[in-house]
């Protein structure tokens, strides 16, 4: 990756912000947030998937493993977070010394805010904006990451192309998306169908069938979880997220993390998994080399800017 750059992140931004809240920049109003749902669960429940708060290594595993890089080479690399949530990988990239630029849509953006405020501020900087009109200058950063943002997005491919706008010389841009199977069985899955008929709701009543639902499938779910990988796989067909294996042993986590993701199912008005061919495609289309899909579970992807 290229050297860091000395320059103060607010220098990265073009443009003035709409106003400040807190340490946040806004560039959008509520208008222009199609993924308000985001905002409230992850204002919600950002305790959870924060390592420093949770006592857990799960989005410090995650993260190392769908972008490919090694934790010595981040220190004082510039990073754009695309898509932070709660700020669960911002943590992440911060305590591994980056400077980190993390923009999201929705009010997470204030729950990322409150994440990464331990840090030194010349460190960070927290954006609510829209991915497809970012207000930061091309090229400036070392390094680019997307994990399970885009398949939210009205046209993921073309958001992904617009990224690599923003990458420096020899970056690196990785992204995690939902995988379309092959063949494409989703429709056998209850939150396909439920999804279909949730739409249109609000996100409090989205939050309720969340609850409700994991209320329902919670025991089923339990005991399925205890038959390992089968297991997992036979929780597929019931319409709640079963977590159960992220916290043996501790069932109101278990409990917690099951809502939260149940909600994560429905909440969305975008959900389009992509074939890894095209992702990898797009990437090559916007200029970028050695593309290539990472041993990671699920579908992780990363490409590289020409030096």
């Amino acid at each position: 990756m290229p050297s860091g750059s000395p320059v103060p992140l607010r220098d990265l931004v073009t443009g003035d912000p709409r106003r400040s809240v807190g340490d946040v920049l806004e560039f959008v109003d509520g208008a222009a947030d199609y993924c308000s749902n985001f905002g409230k669960q992850w204002n919600l429940f950002r305790t959870v998937q924060i390592d420093s708060l949770a006592g857990s290594t799960e989005s410090r595993s995650r993260f190392f493993a769908e972008t490919g890089w090694a934790p010595s080479e981040l220190p004082d690399r510039v990073v754009l977070d695309a898509g932070c949530g709660a700020g669960r990988f911002a943590e992440i990239a911060l305590e591994a010394g980056a400077r980190v630029v993390a923009v999201d849509l929705s009010e997470a953006a204030y729950a990322c805010g409150r994440t990464v405020a331990r840090f030194p501020s010349e460190n960070r900087l927290v954006l609510r904006a829209d991915l497809d009109a970012l207000p930061l200058r091309e090229g400036s950063f070392d390094g680019i990451y997307s994990l399970g943002v885009l398949h939210h997005t009205p046209d993921p491919l073309s958001t992904l192309r617009g990224l690599v706008r923003f990458l420096a010389p020899g970056g690196r841009l990785a992204v995690w998306i939902y995988e379309r199977p092959r063949p494409d069985v989703r429709w056998l899955q209850p939150r396909t169908w439920l999804r279909s008929l949730t739409a249109s709701w609000s996100a409090d009543s989205k939050l309720r069938l969340a609850t409700f639902v994991t209320a329902g499938c919670f025991p089923l779910g339990w005991s399925l979880s205890w038959l390992g990988r089968s297991g997992e796989r036979l929780c597929h067909f019931l319409p709640y997220a079963a977590r159960h294996h992220l916290a043996r042993g501790n069932l109101a986590r278990q409990w917690t993390y099951s809502v939260l993701d149940t909600f994560d199912w429905y909440g969305p008005r975008y959900e389009q998994p992509q074939r890894a061919e095209d992702v990898m495609d797009a990437l090559r289309s916007a200029g970028l080399a050695a593309v290539r899909r990472l041993p990671a579970r699920g579908m992780a992807i990363v490409g590289e800017a020409a030096r």
